[in-house]
């Protein structure tokens, strides 16, 4: 089902060819031809249009019982028609040539035909205990020129796979390729790359394929795509070229001894492979997958996967759209999912600088250097009906989320130095018989549903040496805001050092500028009153006169009785007392800002309070 098998069809009709041109004019039999890594067989030839002036080329001819085997992998087709050929008797006899040095490439580029035509093709390929066998339908090959196909069409496939438990069946409909390039797929798989950075060759244009069906009889699971589609893929040869990677990695994976040097030439292996290839872009859309087992089958829709690579002027971007869920107990339904400027260019050097380090030898800084950049992913739309178990019991689940936000970039040393994480619109039923304490908190005040939003934001400006919290923030619907900013300074690269501790040196050296607290009720304060004066068998107005009336005198008992402390003591005995919405400023009298360490060995708060200009107000 692969692109390489496909290719392996086109290539398979090319090469088939190169036979007829050795042959006399005449009907002939069960060729074989078998130079000991390759073996192919030709059960007959016609030619009906041959002529002497033949000798050299031939304009339309067929192949029947073809089969063409290389290593654990075995073409066969019952008939192949060629017409239009304008490549030499010479040039397609080089195809097979067995004494010839010359590159695949440079022989595929010598191959011209207007059209091959296979009714049937069928690929059997032997992966360990594991048999793949794939039939293709009416392949028709157009305009193929110095090797490249301007279109392959296949009207339809089907692909099974049988292994020592499991059995497997793979269906498509309508699939076709343009403007595949045979000779630079050919230069991948045979040519080692002369240059740490070769440049990329496009494999093919664009690709789909329709109806895609996976069916699984072990575990039960079908999935089926209505259309995929693609284009642009580049490439370029690896160090050991893709056929040596490709043959190292399995080899590999069948081992459980793997010395110190195999691991080093593993990971190089991988650096060099996962930087040998691009994707313009590609989409799957009408997705759907069922799995039936012991607990009831489950049904998952998603209407459309898009993934479009990076470039110099756009980040990489993947996302999903309309993902639903379901099962006898459960649904779950995303209308949007996205991730956009991610980035494994970091684990890629990361892997190529461990300079033939083993596993073992890969410390917490090497490993660091392997994290890939995450950008930013977005969630939409997501609702959730079901059922958890809650110390036993079956507990409902109703929930909704308007929207989830998390982007991490521009690292240093790995670590993200723009970090923003939001949640918007969490809202949710609250089950009665939960036993989860903060959930009966929620129940005692009154909430049947909650509905809240969260937001925090910081980002390090590298030029002021600083980081800034843009926004911390809370809201609850008939809960109430709170909002917190601030600035802080004296904060170099070194805070981001893989060396944690240089890092934690810095963090000790940190100033802290400012903070900004604001402080809003809507609807909290006056159900925890509530519930207070139930339970102290008084009223809400004298509980909160008697809390007021506190606040004025244990505020400075604890921050002291300077101007700054009465300041804050009144405007918390005020909001206390008529709660709405209280603000506090804070800022150094040091203009260097206040040290995080300085803090820390200061005996009592009253000694930090001596330090800072503090404002509040209640209103």
């Amino acid at each position: 089902m692969g692109l390489r098998n496909r290719a392996g069809i086109c290539a398979l009709a090319l090469m088939a060819g190169s036979v007829v041109l050795q042959l006399e004019p005449d009907v002939i039999r069960d060729l074989v031809i078998d130079n000991g890594s390759l073996r192919v067989t030709i059960g007959g030839v016609k030619a009906p249009l041959w002529n002497a002036a033949f000798a050299q080329s031939a304009d339309s001819f067929s192949l029947n019982n073809v089969s063409f085997t290389f290593g654990s992998t075995t073409y066969e087709a019952k008939r192949i028609e060629f017409s239009g050929v304008s490549s030499s008797r010479a040039d397609i006899e080089a195809l097979f040539s067995s004494t010839s040095t010359e590159p695949m490439e440079s022989r595929l580029k010598r191959i011209t035909v207007k059209q091959i035509t296979i009714p049937e093709a069928r690929v059997k390929q032997t992966i360990g205990q594991q048999t793949q066998i794939t039939t293709y339908r009416n392949t028709t090959l157009s305009n193929v020129s110095e090797g490249r196909i301007a279109s392959a069409l296949i009207e339809t496939s089907a692909t099974e796979t049988s292994g020592a438990k499991n059995n497997v069946l793979i269906s498509t409909g309508r699939s076709s390729i343009n403007e595949l390039d045979l000779p630079a797929l050919a230069r991948l798989y045979e040519a080692k790359a002369d240059a740490a950075s070769a440049p990329f060759s496009r494999i093919y244009g664009s690709f789909a394929i329709d109806n895609m069906e996976f069916a699984d009889n072990e575990t039960g699971v079908t999935f089926k795509i209505a259309h995929v589609g693609g284009k642009d893929f580049q490439g370029r040869p690896t160090k050991d070229s893709w056929t040596g990677t490709a043959g190292m990695f399995a080899e590999m994976a069948d081992r459980t001894d793997l010395s110190s040097d195999d691991q080093a030439r593993l990971f190089s292996a991988m650096a060099d492979f996962l930087d040998a290839f691009q994707i313009g872009s590609m989409e799957a859309s009408g997705i759907e997958a069922t799995a039936k087992g012991k607990d009831g089958s489950g049904l998952t829709r998603i209407n459309r996967i898009a993934y479009t690579g990076g470039t110099d002027t756009q980040p990489a971007d993947v996302r999903w759209e309309g993902f639903e869920f379901s099962d006898k107990d459960n649904r779950v339904k995303i209308d949007g999912m996205s991730l956009t400027g991610f980035s494994f260019r970091q684990t890629i050097e990361g892997l190529r600088t461990l300079q033939g380090k083993s596993f073992d030898e890969i410390d917490p800084t090497a490993m660091r250097s392997l994290i890939p950049t995450l950008g930013t992913l977005r969630l939409s739309g997501l609702s959730i009906d079901g059922t958890t178990d809650d110390e036993g019991k079956k507990v409902k689940i109703q929930a909704g989320l308007k929207g989830f936000e998390l982007t991490a970039d521009k690292p240093v040393n790995a670590i993200p130095t723009n970090i923003r994480i939001g949640l918007q619109n969490l809202a949710m039923a609250l089950p009665s018989n939960s036993t989860d304490d903060g959930i009966k908190e929620l129940v005692a005040l009154g909430y049947k549903d909650i509905d809240v939003s969260l937001l925090a934001a910081a980002t390090w400006n590298e030029a002021a040496s600083e980081i800034t919290l843009n926004e911390v923030s809370f809201q609850g619907h008939d809960m109430g805001n709170i909002g917190l900013t601030g600035r802080i300074g004296n904060v170099g690269k070194d805070l981001f050092n893989a060396d944690t501790a240089i890092a934690t040196v810095a963090l000790v050296g940190a100033k802290a500028k400012a903070l900004d607290l604001t402080v809003e009720n809507r609807g909290l304060f006056e159900r925890y009153m509530a519930k207070a004066a139930k339970e102290q068998k008084t009223t809400p107005e004298s509980l909160r006169r008697t809390y007021a009336a506190a606040a004025a005198f244990v505020v400075p008992a604890m921050i002291g009785n300077s101007e700054q402390a009465q300041t804050l003591s009144q405007a918390i005995a005020r909001f206390i007392a008529k709660p709405g919405k209280l603000t506090v400023n804070a800022t150094p009298k040091d203009p260097a800002g206040f040290g995080i360490a300085e803090a820390v060995v200061l005996p009592d708060p009253k000694a930090i309070l001596d330090k800072l200009n503090v404002s509040a107000k209640a209103e």
